[in-house]
């Protein structure tokens, strides 16, 4: 495993860094899935840097929706696809094969609509009040965690049925060990940078331990776009508990 090359290639597929890489193979593709939480170390420090840039602004609300379109940009909104499809299959009350029919169809329905516009007012209110109290750090880390959540998943669930090749291959070569050390090395850095990150995190995991077990029932497993949707969806859940916590009294206020 070329740890660097693969590195690249994730960030080549994940973002949109002008990064170029010639004859990529498919096994290199699939092995830089598995540095999806590293990938979100960069993303993350990316919207470090533009909200301590934006914070300046004066005006949290501009800046928090500066933080979305910086966002969506960067990432180039690869995953809201996702959470569309699968709302949209979820939500139609069909059996499996209709649900899978619907995963791959590329029109945009009412339901999966109706997510994005929560997902992103969700966001908008996680980037205002995180940059108003300067707690920037979670924005560092919730790409971390989003990115966490997809490995956790693939490596618990298992792969729907009728839902395309990338979800089955993410299983198979997910393994425990996996989430091991990344669940260990999270954990470890957010409580070095404030215990309520960690307890964050922590909360997040378990969240998505529930979501994942709820899609597994209705669909029986993952498939591409739900990859998709379990990194959007954590990445507001984590964000949303931070904020609660903070509100609570629980936290650093201030720390960067």
């Amino acid at each position: 495993m070329n740890f660097f090359r693969e590195f690249l290639i994730g960030l080549s597929f994940y973002t949109r860094l002008p990064i170029q890489l010639q004859n990529v193979t498919e096994d290199e593709f699939y092995n830089s899935m598995l540095l999806m939480p590293v990938i979100g170390v960069v993303i993350g420090a990316a919207l470090w840097g533009f909200g301590w840039c934006v914070s300046w602004i004066g005006i949290p609300e501009l800046a928090a929706i500066l933080m979305l379109i910086f966002y969506i940009w960067l990432t180039g909104g690869l995953h809201y696809d996702g959470v569309a499809d699968t709302i949209d299959a979820v939500f139609s009350a069909r059996d499996h094969e209709k649900m899978m029919t619907i995963m791959k169809d590329s029109r945009l329905g009412s339901f999966g609509a109706i997510s994005l516009i929560l997902l992103m007012l969700t966001m908008w209110v996680g980037y205002r009040y995180t940059i108003d109290s300067q707690f920037l750090a979670a924005l560092w880390l919730m790409p971390v965690v989003g990115r966490y959540c997809a490995i956790q998943t693939c490596c618990f669930s298992s792969y729907a049925e009728g839902g395309g090749g990338l979800g089955r291959r993410i299983t198979e070569i997910t393994k425990g060990w996996h989430v091991v050390v990344y669940l260990a090395a999270i954990a470890a850095v957010s409580w070095f940078v404030a215990p309520i990150l960690t307890c964050a995190f922590g909360i997040t995991a378990v969240l998505n331990l529930i979501m994942m077990a709820d899609l597994k029932r209705k669909i029986g497993g993952i498939t591409g776009d739900t990859i998709g949707l379990t990194i959007e969806i954590t990445q507001a859940f984590f964000i949303v508990v931070v904020l609660i916590l903070q509100h609570l009294g629980i936290g650093v206020p201030g720390m960067v």
